[in-house]
């Protein structure tokens, strides 16, 4: 009897979001058993966050998450569960870029939290899942270019671009696609820094790029909005030129590893310098809310790479 009543007290623990003993228990063991300063990573304390973490997947399939989806909602030990599991996985991530074993059980976690932020469309974190999915595609990332033809690795890769697509997110610019299906496994670079430092030149707006247009011919009321229209151009133009350039050495990296940028950075690429042109087009032409709209896409999809790479 004592023993159902134990374990009564700890379902409900799981339902009404109480704090979880078994992440405190596998913190506290992380931070006693830690390498110190410079103190180098032995093959034993891998082996032993390997067993942490299967222990961690384990029992959020068996217990919490379906205590999550029995009960749905937010409540604050919740909201600081998922801080502490986040940021718990986030010590160990340093470890897992060239372990497959410890490197798919770790993205497997990250994208536990990610059906949990995503269980229920009630109480969806959008921006919540879509920060786990990444971190699961950055250390996928990472397995694949130690061997990009492992089934395991690309397969996960697929579901989590999937779901983050699927919530209307973007995996980050550095994360690439292999080109072909016989690469040699390649040595893990810097991310994203190492990525940034292949030297480009740099482009700047040429003549061809301003609209150009008689003002003799607008109306008084024409020519306000033109005046208006042609100064947010330039700034658009500006920040389309501050994207290109900072995403031209992630590109020329990437096509030298033999390698494709990912399909979200060349649709924004795409698409911003499509409307800068439609806009151009639309200012000649005076059709001036067409003008506006795409100066909107243009600067959207430029901001949007601008943060890809942290600027």
């Amino acid at each position: 009897m004592r023993a159902l009543w134990i374990i009564g007290l700890w379902g409900a623990g799981f339902v009404l979001g109480q704090p979880i003993t078994v992440l405190q228990g596998l913190e506290t063991k992380f931070e006693k058993s830690a390498p110190r300063g410079n103190a180098p990573v032995s093959q034993g304390f891998r082996q032993d966050r390997l067993q942490d973490l299967n222990t961690f997947n384990s029992w959020f399939d068996q217990a919490y998450l379906p205590a999550v989806q029995a009960q749905p909602g937010w409540t604050p030990q919740r909201r600081a569960f998922l801080g502490r599991a986040s940021a718990y996985l986030g010590a160990i991530q340093g470890l897992a870029g060239s372990d497959p074993s410890l490197g798919m059980a770790l993205s497997g976690a990250f994208n536990r939290l990610g059906r949990m932020q995503e269980a229920n469309p009630q109480y969806l974190d959008r921006e919540g899942a879509i920060h786990s999915y990444n971190n699961s595609a950055i250390i996928l990332n990472q397995l694949a270019n130690e061997n990009p033809n492992d089934p395991n690795v690309r397969g996960q890769l697929a579901f989590v671009g999937g779901r983050v697509n699927a919530l209307g997110g973007s995996i980050p610019i550095w994360m690439s696609v292999p080109i072909g299906g016989n690469q040699q496994p390649r040595e893990q670079r810097g991310i994203p820094e190492a990525y940034l430092k292949v030297p480009v030149k740099t482009a700047a707006p040429t003549s061809g790029d301003y609209p150009r247009l008689d003002e003799g011919t607008l109306s008084p009321e024409e020519r306000v909005q033109w005046r208006e229209l042609r100064s947010r151009y330039y700034n658009v133009l500006a920040t389309v030129y501050a994207a290109k350039n900072a995403v031209a050495p992630v590109q020329a990296s990437v096509e030298s590893r033999g390698l494709a940028l990912t399909p979200d950075l060349v649709k924004s690429s795409t698409r911003m310098s499509l409307s800068l042109d439609l806009a151009r087009g639309d200012l000649e032409q005076k059709q001036f809310d067409p003008a506006r709209e795409n100066l909107q896409i243009a600067e959207g999809e430029a901001r949007r790479i601008l943060r890809y790479v942290g600027l």
